[in-house]
């Protein structure tokens, strides 16, 4: 029987990783034969009209959805509210059932147990970095996760790293715990408007390139004093920085930031452009001399994929997560995580080594690993699905 998949879309731009990872499954989905594709739908909870929307149902995988009306925005507001409503008072559950032939995925709570969920925890960084999240935040997510392992259901996770977490944090779990990693999906556009874009943001021919929102625990302070480490050496490095400014979590984080570029004599070296359209990100990552990740915790980094999706050399904080993403990968480095030192020590060896982009040969060898992972990655995930629902929930 053909697995019918209901994925739930919520676009949140203070998370924009759990957009791309949608962005990434419908890709990887859409890689499949046709016939071994599930039947699936995006199920919005924000609007299906944004710019992000409409390309994400232009995916084949999605074309049956295409053909019909999108979902307005106040069917989204509706769908979140209803969601809001069972998460407080589970019992009214019984009023709204769902097919139990169907998979729902992302479900990040335990709050709608009659349906076939298939569970997603993105990573385990409230036990990791507690002082990260308010005292509500972190009970809220560790009462949500145990409510999820005590399940009889499939649990999706991103990481073999995460998978340890899992087991070492819910030793008496019931839910059974799976693994799928996504790969990235973007791909290299024409040399030309690459090269307007960049000269738009008049970014330096060498550079090294973060990708990473403005958030402690991304860890630019290790990279900017990397930098001042450099220059007291008489090594002068350009950094590209893209991405959120803010923290919610530490609102005068970003602003300390960028104190210390002034501080350390260093302001002239870092460029910081925000957010940026996708489209235009993909262009720093094919430029940049080298990408560096210096994230001390991660679920699965979007960073290092997209990376590796255009063959980039890459540098990253020796996290376990990270270890696993980079294994066997040829121009890929490692440092110790907050270590600026170390990762000074590293950007002296490996940058000389290291050639502005963009690269054609490189990028095509790249495209063929990352198309090759990405159908194996499609069919690993419709494996997972498919167990969720062979352990659907009992009717009655």
């Amino acid at each position: 029987m053909r697995l019918k998949l209901r994925i739930e879309f919520l676009e949140d731009e203070q998370w924009l990783g759990g957009s791309i990872y949608i962005d990434n499954l419908l890709a990887a989905l859409s890689s499949m034969p046709v016939g071994d594709q599930p039947d699936t739908r995006l199920v919005f909870l924000s609007s299906g009209e944004t710019a992000l929307a409409r390309r994400m149902l232009r995916y084949p995988v999605l074309a049956r959805q295409a053909a019909g009306r999108r979902a307005a925005g106040l069917m989204a507001h509706a769908r979140r509210l209803h969601r809001a409503i069972l998460r407080r008072a589970p019992a009214l559950g019984a009023f709204w059932p769902a097919a139990r032939d169907t998979v729902y995925f992302p479900a990040f709570d335990a709050s709608q147990r009659w349906r076939t969920n298939l569970y997603w925890v993105p990573d385990f960084q409230i036990f990791h970095f507690p002082e990260l999240f308010s005292a509500e935040e972190l009970a809220t997510r560790t009462r949500s996760i145990g409510e999820i392992a005590a399940t009889q259901g499939v649990l999706l996770l991103s990481s073999h790293a995460a998978l340890t977490d899992f087991r070492r944090f819910f030793p008496d779990a019931t839910v059974v715990p799976r693994v799928w990693s996504f790969c990235s999906s973007i791909a290299a556009d024409e040399l030309g408007a690459g090269k307007q874009i960049l000269e738009s943001y008049g970014v330096p021919e060498h550079f090294v390139y973060v990708a990473n929102h403005f958030w402690k625990h991304k860890d630019h302070e290790t990279a900017f004093r990397a930098l001042k480490i450099l220059k007291d050496r008489k090594v002068i490095v350009r950094m590209v920085c893209t991405g959120l400014q803010s923290d919610r979590r530490d609102p005068g984080y970003y602003d300390r930031l960028v104190r210390s570029l002034t501080d350390w004599g260093i302001a002239d070296q870092v460029t910081i452009l925000g957010l940026v359209p996708r489209d235009h990100q993909i262009e720093l990552f094919r430029a940049a001399s080298l990408v560096l990740q210096p994230s001390l915790f991660e679920g699965w980094s979007t960073v290092i994929e997209d990376a590796k999706a255009l063959g980039r050399p890459i540098l990253a904080s020796d996290i376990a997560v990270h270890k696993e993403q980079l294994n066997d990968l040829e121009q890929c480095h490692l440092f110790r995580a907050a270590d600026a030192n170390d990762m000074a020590e590293r950007i002296e060896q490996v940058l000389p080594g290291s050639t502005a982009g963009p690269c054609v040969e490189t990028e095509r060898a790249a495209a063929d690993r990352r198309d090759a992972a990405r159908v194996a990655s499609a069919h690993a995930f419709v494996a997972i699905a498919n167990e969720a629902a062979g352990r659907a929930p009992k009717a009655g």
